[in-house]
This record gives structure tokens, sequence and C-alpha cells, in this order.
């Protein structure tokens, strides 16, 4: 059983994606830049700065124990189950699960020492159990590779804040990716994987109307300057960009070549 275990652990290594350290890199160096520009680089603003950021992490996770429903054994054990399996295999000692009522379709993960994902209730009455899973496993891998420790330091600005994403962008849609193919990593369902993504962009029940091959179609003109600029100032790539790039991940790394994703 140890042995089994050791074998399945995945690391951050694993699926990492090339440019992540590269835009942490530019996010930073513009961080710096601006702060030097508005003599913003004192000891003491950068502690403040930290510590709220800590500090606002900490609130969030105790507001979720108030007004969320904690899954457990007896909770929701399906998705317990799932939470604590991923967990297991990224060695994540600390963790909960969240369920918060929200009508939109979304989950996040928050936590500098202990992992908090949480899930809207559209998103766990709308996806299958399977997306649920890739949905689970992508959060645990904003955990995993240490994404939630810098993200813990700019919540303060907030989440849909255009000059955040200006600066920490870079990174956060890097972070994206990666996480994406840990979630793949874990459940080995490219299917499952992307549909997540698309109905998490459309709703569930536009999705049921949705005809695949015309996303398929869309996927192939969605390219050049004017997409990677449309991204710009959101903190997430865009669905298409994340849909190519993950299909591009399954080809090369799980399947032979005469089974390629056809998305690709």
């Amino acid at each position: 059983m140890d042995q089994h275990r050791r074998e399945s652990v995945i690391e951050p290594w694993m699926f990492r994606s090339n440019n992540e350290y590269p835009s942490l890199f530019i996010s930073l160096f513009l961080s710096l830049v601006i702060g030097a520009i508005f003599s913003l680089l004192d000891f003491w603003i950068f502690l403040l700065v930290v510590v709220s950021g800590l500090i606002f992490i900490r609130l969030q996770q105790y507001s979720y124990l108030g007004d969320s429903i904690r899954v457990h054994e007896n909770q929701f054990p399906e998705i317990y189950e799932t939470f604590t399996e991923y967990a297991r295999k990224l060695k994540i000692a600390r963790g909960n699960i969240y369920i918060k009522q929200d009508p939109y379709l979304n989950a996040w993960t928050l936590g500098f020492f202990t992992c908090t994902v949480v899930l809207t209730s559209a998103l766990v009455e709308q996806l299958t159990d399977e997306e649920i899973k890739f949905v689970i496993a992508h959060e645990l891998g904003h955990f995993k590779a240490g994404h939630t420790k810098v993200t813990s330091l700019i919540s303060p600005l907030g989440t849909n804040n255009p000059f955040a994403n200006l600066i920490f962008g870079f990174y956060t849609r890097q972070s994206e990716y990666t996480s994406d193919r840990c979630g793949l990593a874990l459940t080995s369902n490219i299917d499952s994987a992307i549909s997540s993504m698309i109905k998490i962009a459309i709703g569930g029940s536009l999705f049921k109307k949705m005809k695949l091959e015309g996303y398929m179609n869309q996927l192939k003109i969605a390219q050049g300057m004017g997409i990677r600029m449309g991204e710009i100032l959101s903190s997430h790539p865009l669905t298409t960009n994340r849909v190519k790039s993950l299909a591009n991940f399954w080809n090369n790394n799980f399947i032979s070549g005469q089974n390629k994703h056809e998305m690709q």
C-alpha cells in the first residue's frame, strides 16, 4: 500500500507550465518598477502588505466556515472522497473544501499554510461528477504549486482589479495553465476537463445546446495577437486558449501519436 502511494504521488514539476516562472519574474519586476516610481519600496510598507494579505486570507477562511457548507465524510461524501484522494496524491496535509451558494459556476483556492477549496452551488449542480473531479484537482494544483502563496499577498487588491491584473496577470494566467495540467494529471480525463471549462464559460444549460463541432472550428480561428491581447487585463486565460493548451498537453504526454485529441 505504501509503495503504491509513493508511486502515485504527483509533484509540481510534472505539470508546471514552462512559462510560469518567467511570468512571475515579469510580474515582480513590474511591481518593483512601479513601487520605485511611487517611492513605495519601504520595508514597513512591504511588511504591511504581507501581513494584510495573511489576515485577509485567514478571515476569508473563517467566513466560509460560517456561511458555507463544509464538505466531509458525511456531507457530500463523493466530493469529499475526491478531495482527500487527490490531496493525498499531491501530499497536501492540511485542507478543507466548502460549497458556497452562488448563481455563477466558479471555484477558487486560497491559503498560505492550509488549503481551502471553495466550489459554488451552481457549479456542483450543473457539472457532472467527472467534471467536478477535474475542478477539484485543478484547485488543489494551485495550492500544491505555490500559487496561493502569491495570490494571498495580492488578494487585498481585489479579484477584479484591472490594475492588479495588468501587473500580476502574466503570472496568474500561467498559473491557470499549470493547474489545468495538474487537473488532467490527476483525472486523466481530457473530455471532462474540456467540457468543465466550456460549461464554466457559458453555463450548463447552454452547453447542452452547443454544437461541439462549431466550438472546434472556433478554436482554429481563435488565434493571433488580438486573442492574446484580449486577456491582458484578465487574471485568467481565455477559455479557447486554455482548451488548446490542455489538448496539446494531453497529446504530448498522455497518448500515442495515432490517438491525438481532435481539438488540437
